[in-house]
């Protein structure tokens, strides 16, 4: 017995961890020491209070989570801790199945399909049928992600008798068909362990040997899981919840914010502790979040505080565009660096994966060592590859890597076999592989559909190859994506298709971007200035860099330094949930999982004018912004730059005027400096002049705007920068 292990905890985590009969919810703020109380608690139940470990299951959502928690108590207790069940739902579920294998209709050696086996079944089962609902087309995805919901939501097909009968039907099929082959999906490993708990017997068993029930983040509980522990606890009524209705951000997932809501409802008698002293963040940054989250009617009463001090205020960066909020970040960043501060204590975080590829191209620019957490950088993403793949090809077309790359992308009906014979018949007649599809019609052991398929693939490169020498690189790109039909492969094939999208989107407009500044760009000279770009292999690996990634994937991190980028309507909240109560509620508890990441120091930046879609469009500061106290806020506003709207009036500047304009810096274009007789000559020697197209080895294209006795302006896609006239033929080269 160890009767100081509870003095470890402050007085509400001690309460929590002491109450050990009947139902408890706590309510677990934000850096309150969340985890730290569940293990104390289950330690306490073990060492102190004489509890069984083989009676107490302790749930949580993922393997990373459980593996912790496991660990943690055994640090505390030793190894009579490994005698708990510490798990997460679908592994405990697993374990019930595999231990009743016969009652739940299968034999103990099932196996579990992933999402591309699932797609294969459905794709069998419609032998090229087409089933729309609402008037849309379904693909194998998307009936996969209905059969998924059926599941989740524990629903009967009479339930959904509003769906197309043969959605009906597929359910139907598919599911005899995993039954067939001994098999479940993901979805099933939950659905047949509730199933398997409404059998008496069985529920019995399982209620006799788990007395004592822990669920960790409860907030992200869907029905199915709510269903499933909820029969477990009814015999002892020893169920203990741990959660933060302000953290349930995965309601898209079919989280249920009801649940841990209702709490206290569904269970009679519940106690709840409330965990409210943050250890992680300052005053201000939980004040701001406090008052933030108060907009939301599904919040209980809680507010967080600490010990920590004031703090710095929250710094607000209104910029001119995506390019200016790049630029001060980083100028933040180095500053930051060159006072001591490591970089891996600054992280960036950002609403979608597709605001990336900015701020990487940025740091990289700089030599600024990174990394993109929970995620592919950028230029790394497989649709891009692909995309960049393609017009690898077009210009040139010996590229044979990234001709085996795309032959088969999107499915051309063409296997790893057929792709040799093609490989080989090249080396046989001296072709390069794009040649040797121009005579696809000779290979043999190839299927008529894949041939006709190659064929056409080939015309299509060779027509932009064409076009290339006269067409620029954005209309190139947007006319290969439409005519190999890239869009729709990207919905067939991925579940996270609207995602990738996006990426495409970004890809685009990263182009156009380039050519706002330079002008007419052709195709070879954006895969030159690409390569610059996104040469992340070029970067030595370090331990300590910046860390990028969404908000979704902070969750549950704690940074010394945030910056929270593109806080702006539209992005964040996004458009969709600025019409929809629900959707608007879960954006701003995302919001607060953000806010609530920083620990010292927190920077909100939002644009005044958005790159998008090929032109700019004008933005408008996050809600969620106003929300926030003003007195909380360090509002910084440069003069001379672009401003919308009446939020946040500066005498010092033209932000708060009730319409906006644009203020640039004149740049001097037509050289009309007088220049000594030695500066011309100098000049002349170098042979640049305004107007000419350069590329600079770090920031890529640009065109020279001006040229004074000392000094060469370019202006490239980050902003204009001088350079000493003198240096300019060794940093600089022409871009004909």
């Amino acid at each position: 017995m160890n009767l100081n292990l509870l003095e470890k905890l402050n007085d509400k985590q001690k309460e929590a961890a002491s109450q050990i009969e009947g139902s408890i919810l706590i309510l677990a703020g934000a850096g309150s020491g969340k985890t730290r109380t569940i293990t104390y608690r289950i330690a306490h139940m073990v060492e102190n209070v004489g509890i069984s470990p083989y009676s107490i299951l302790a749930v949580t959502f993922t393997n990373k989570a459980a593996k912790e928690m496991r660990e943690r108590v055994e640090d505390l207790i030793g190894d009579i801790a490994k005698a708990c069940t510490i798990s997460t739902f679908h592994s405990f579920g697993m374990r019930l199945l595999r231990m009743y294998a016969k009652e739940a209709g299968y034999s103990p050696n099932f196996t579990i399909y992933d999402t591309d086996d699932q797609k294969k079944i459905v794709k069998s089962i419609l032998k090229g049928q087409n089933i729309s609902f609402n008037g849309v087309k379904l693909t194998e995805r998307d009936i996969v992600s209905i059969i998924s919901k059926i599941k989740e939501e524990i629903k009967t097909l009479d339930e959904y008798s509003v769906m197309n009968k043969q959605i009906i039907e597929v359910y139907d099929k598919y599911n005899r068909a995993l039954l067939e082959s001994n098999a479940m999906d993901f979805s099933d490993i939950l659905l047949n362990t509730y199933k398997l708990l409404e059998k008496p017997e069985i529920l019995e068993k399982v209620q006799n040997k788990y007395k004592y029930i822990m669920i960790d983040e409860y907030q992200d509980t869907n029905n199915l899981q709510y269903k499933i522990i909820d029969l477990i606890a009814r015999k002892s009524s020893n169920l203990c919840v741990v959660g933060d209705e302000n953290q349930s951000i995965y309601g898209f997932r079919g989280a249920n914010i009801l649940n841990i809501l209702n709490f206290e409802n569904n269970y009679n008698n519940a106690k709840i502790v409330k965990l409210e002293e943050n250890y992680r963040s300052t005053t201000t940054i939980l004040d701001a979040a406090n008052e933030l989250i108060k907009n939301n009617k599904s919040s209980k009463d809680k507010k967080l505080w600490t010990q920590n001090g004031k703090g710095d205020l929250i710094k607000v960066l209104a910029c001119d565009n995506g390019r200016d909020e790049v630029s001060r970040i980083i100028e933040i960043i180095k500053e930051n660096h060159q006072n001591g501060v490591p970089y891996r204590d600054m992280t960036i975080l950002y609403r979608t994966n597709a605001q990336s590829r900015i701020f990487e191209e940025g740091l990289l620019r700089y030599n600024i060592p990174h990394k993109v957490f929970g995620g592919i950088s950028f230029y790394s993403r497989a649709e891009i590859k692909d995309i960049i793949a393609y017009l690898s090809i077009i210009v040139n077309p010996q590229d044979e890597l990234n001709l085996q790359r795309i032959i088969n992308v999107p499915k051309r009906k063409v296997g790893e076999k057929g792709i040799e014979k093609i490989i080989a018949y090249a080396r046989e007649n001296n072709l390069n592989l794009l040649e040797a599809l121009s005579c696809i019609k000779e290979i043999s052991g190839l299927t008529a559909v894949g041939k006709e398929k190659l064929l056409e693939m080939y015309d299509i490169i060779k027509e932009l190859k064409d076009l290339s020498y006269t067409e620029t690189a954005s209309y190139i790109v947007q006319t290969l994506i439409d005519k190999i039909h890239y869009i729709d492969y990207i919905n067939e094939t991925y579940d996270d298709a609207e995602a990738r999208i996006e990426n495409i989107d970004e890809f685009k407009n990263s182009i156009l971007e380039l050519e706002n500044v330079v002008g007419e760009l052709r195709l070879n000279e954006y895969l030159e200035n690409v390569s610059l770009v996104s040469a992340t292999d070029d970067l030595e690996e370090k331990s300590d860099y910046i860390k990028l990634m969404t908000i979704h994937n902070s969750k549950g991190l704690e940074f010394p330094i945030v910056f929270l980028v593109g806080f702006e309507n539209e992005i964040f909240p996004g458009a969709r949930a600025m019409l929809d109560e629900k959707e608007l509620e879960e954006e701003r508890r995302l919001c607060y999982v953000a806010l609530t990441r920083a620990e010292k120091r927190l920077y909100l930046s939002h644009s005044t004018i958005r790159f998008v879609y090929g032109q700019d469009r004008l933005s408008t500061p996050s809600i969620f912004l106003k929300e926030i106290p003003e007195k909380l806020l360090d509002i910084d506003v440069k003069k001379e730059r672009l401003y919308f709207a009446d939020d946040y009036s500066d005498e010092r500047s033209t932000y708060g005027n009730n319409k906006f304009e644009k203020k640039k810096t004149e740049i001097n274009t037509k050289n009309t400096i007088k220049l000594d007789e030695n500066t011309k000559k100098v000049i002349d020697s170098l042979g640049f002049k305004i107007g000419d197209r350069v590329k600079h080895k770090k920031f890529g294209l640009g065109v020279i705007k001006s040229i004074d006795a000392k000094k060469i302006y370019v202006q490239y896609v980050d902003g204009t920068k001088e350079m000493a006239l003198i240096l300019a033929d060794k940093l600089l080269t022409k871009s004909e």
